[in-house]
């Protein structure tokens, strides 16, 4: 008997709430003012999380490729439905980000340059390498986004005291990669297969995809931070900071590891770690979302 979207969620959590991605047409409106010291852990966080939001626009656009060439391959219905349910999703991240990184334009930060090199690499691996790299390209950093987004929500203390419409929008971005994350790799599980050929490319490509994407990161946050008068008085002790972020204590990307080595497990799946408990947060989001926009449009 043929396993849905949902039987595998079901099977794999135990939790048998809305399993269906949902496009959500949210609009946040960040204030521009503050681009560079948004997040309550000082401008060297914020300046690491603008560096992730440059990669957003180019890679939900090559994710919505990667899926939409295969969608009318999926045998599943309810997985097609969901592939499409992402492509939604990943436009308004994309749309949202967009607006995001013309704030650090505003502000004098070298987006649109660091914003225009990512373009440059997906499009030459979409026009340079065979139909299944992206897609492998796309699992891998979909299980990085929600892996991000499942420590952004299982720690709120991460953002809390951050400005309120910065934080709403990257809670919203991590509640839905949590929503969609399997929904890529299902679709390569259905399309490509299972067998140990399938394992070896992914495998590999996370592998390759670890090694240029985080450096990427890192270079993209030093430019950012260099040209951040704030972050350039911090000097050193503010990269020390960030790195006790990301890697001491808190150390909010080092408890990532765990997780993200089941990756390299022959029998992974998205949804063997149990966490679609934390979706229960996207209906009352979703309206203090509606609300602040609606009061800021105002």
């Amino acid at each position: 008997m043929k396993q849905t979207t949902v039987d595998l969620q079901q099977e794999f959590t135990g939790y048998s709430g809305p399993v269906m991605p949902e496009r959500r047409d949210l609009h946040f409106l960040p204030p521009g003012n503050r681009i560079c010291d948004w997040h309550q852990a000082g401008p060297n966080v914020t300046q690491f999380m603008n560096a992730l939001s440059l990669f957003f626009p180019a890679g939900e656009r090559m994710f919505i490729d990667a899926v939409r060439a295969y969608r009318d391959e999926i045998p599943d219905p309810d997985l097609r439905k969901a592939a499409t349910a992402f492509i939604g999703q990943e436009a308004m991240h994309s749309r949202e980000h967009i607006e995001y990184n013309r704030l650090m334009d505003a502000a004098g930060l070298p987006a649109s340059e660091l914003d225009a090199q990512v373009w440059a690499h997906t499009e030459y691996v979409k026009n340079n390498s065979a139909k299944v790299t992206p897609l492998l390209m796309t699992i891998a950093l979909e299980h990085f986004t929600a892996l991000m987004g499942d420590t952004l929500l299982r720690h709120p203390e991460q953002m809390a005291g951050s400005q309120p419409d910065y934080e709403r929008m990257w809670r919203w971005h991590a509640l839905e990669e949590v929503e969609h994350k399997a929904v890529a790799y299902d679709v390569y599980e259905k399309c490509v297969g299972r067998g140990p050929k399938a394992y070896a490319m992914r495998s590999a490509v996370m592998l390759t995809t670890t090694a240029t994407f985080w450096p990427h990161v890192m270079l993209f946050y030093r430019r950012l931070a260099a040209a951040d008068p704030a972050c350039v008085k911090a000097g050193w002790r503010g990269h020390l900071k960030l790195a006790n972020f990301m890697l001491g204590r808190p150390g909010y990307l080092r408890k990532l590891l765990p997780e993200y080595l089941a990756y390299f497990k022959y029998s992974f799946h998205p949804w063997q770690q149990n966490n679609a408990h934390l979706l229960a947060e996207i209906d009352q989001l979703v309206d203090d979302a509606e609300a602040a926009y609606a009061s800021h449009a105002a």
